[in-house]
């Protein structure tokens, strides 16, 4: 075998490399930035993981993160209506906010120091076929530029042709976590969600807030207002909209030491929802597979995404360790049973960017009295596909509820976290 190559450093790319390393498959991780420039760079998300992320880290040898401090045990809902739905949901195993810029970093090294052909450099769809000369199979694990265009969309499972959100995410100084530590997960109707969590960034343990704005609604001033030009006027932006839209955060603001962090750990853009087909066929006749955010990307209001990305990484990994031609079924396989998990989480996140509908608000009216269903709700964010079946139509959330003991039409009342 001449080893496998991996186009892209982001989970899925690391995963897979690290996976295949692991079983002793040979493979080459291609990525556009060394450690020191991705370290260097831009907050390129706030990412989630939860515990089935966290658990294959650890078999991995790459759970460098394990900080009660900077972990979250719990979800602290709030939805703004009169009067407000409040409850709070507990994990069963902990979930992590790691700034990628040093998870991609470290396990870039881990990756190298363990004798891993790392090659450093910007690749194009061209790159990919040239090099598809010198590899077994090339995996396609990042979604910049021409490489996405290899990979046609598909329009059945992609609803949303523009996004259905904007976005802006960012570390922050000033804010006092709740306890029990979690993330506060915050609904303003009509107008988007704020999300605010433990991290642990280059800068220590921080704050951040995500803020998911619906076009057109207030939380939208916040994505269009530049921090570069005015960094007062931009923080006292957000601590208004806190105030108007998550009054849970703003409560807990120090307003006299509320401040971004640093210039480069905020990110101001949007997120277009797109099933793409999982492989290609080259032009050489070989074929070239599609792993994580180039193969599926969802907007980050569940937090699905990198553990995702996670579990495409270990599925294509089992199938190349499995042996067998590398060819087109093969590509077709693996895309499927990717598929069998990510379609419940495409589905979930793509309902949770409408208004919550009546049943949902059944079910969350239920969690807000039944500590039992509060937690299970929280916990299915490590199993998406509960949480879909919850939630994917009227009938089956009722069915939930009934079998919880709870008339489906008792949505009324809030238990404070």
């Amino acid at each position: 075998m001449n080893g496998i190559g991996i186009v892209g450093s982001g989970i899925a790319g690391l995963h897979l490399g690290l996976f295949l390393q692991k079983r002793g498959v040979q493979a080459t991780l291609y990525s556009d930035r060394t450690p020191e420039q991705i370290l260097a760079g831009r907050l390129p998300n706030s990412v989630a993981r939860f515990e089935h992320t966290r658990a294959r880290e650890r078999e991995l040898g790459v759970s460098h993160w394990e900080f009660p401090d900077f972990e979250m045990g719990c979800v602290h809902f709030y939805l703004g209506a009169d009067p407000p739905l409040v409850f709070r949901g507990d994990l069963a195993r902990r979930a992590s906010f790691v700034d990628m810029r040093i998870y991609q970093a470290r396990l870039l090294e881990d990756f190298a120091s363990r004798g891993g052909r790392l090659a450093i450099g910007a690749l194009d769809a061209g790159d990919v076929e040239r090099l598809s000369a010198e590899h077994d199979l090339m995996v396609v694990a990042s979604g910049r530029g021409s490489l996405t265009e290899m990979f046609p969309r598909r329009p059945e499972r992609s609803p949303y042709a523009v996004p259905q959100r904007r976005l802006m995410s960012g570390l922050f100084r000033g804010v006092r976590l709740p306890e029990p530590l979690g993330i506060s997960f915050n609904i303003s109707p009509g107008h988007g969600e704020v999300f605010q969590a433990p991290f642990f960034s280059i800068a220590g343990r921080v704050c951040s807030i995500l803020v998911e704005a619906v076009p057109g609604g207030e939380l939208e001033r916040i994505v269009d207002q530049r921090y570069d030009d005015d960094p007062a006027a931009f923080e006292a932006t957000l601590l208004d909209l806190l105030g108007r839209h998550a009054p849970r955060v703003y409560e807990r603001v120090d307003p006299s030491a509320f401040q971004l962090t640093r210039p480069l750990d905020v990110l101001q853009g949007a997120v277009t929802p797109v099933v793409r087909r999982g492989y290609a066929r080259l032009e050489n006749g070989r074929h070239v597979l599609a792993i994580g955010d180039v193969h599926v990307l969802n907007d980050p209001i569940l937090g699905q995404g990198a553990n995702a990305a996670s579990h495409a990484a270990w599925v294509a990994g089992e199938a190349i360790d499995g042996g067998g031609p590398l060819d087109e079924a093969f590509c077709r396989q693996v895309e499927e049973r990717i598929w069998t998990y990510a379609r419940p989480v495409t589905e979930w996140t793509n309902a949770a960017l409408h208004p919550p509908a009546p049943h949902v608000l059944e079910v969350f009216g239920a969690a807000a009295q039944d500590q039992a269903i509060a937690d299970e709700i929280v916990d299915n964010f490590n199993a998406p596909a509960r949480n879909w079946a919850i939630f994917g139509s009227p009938d089956s959330a009722r069915a939930y509820l009934r079998a919880r003991g709870r008339p489906p039409a008792e949505a009324a009342g809030a238990r404070s976290s």
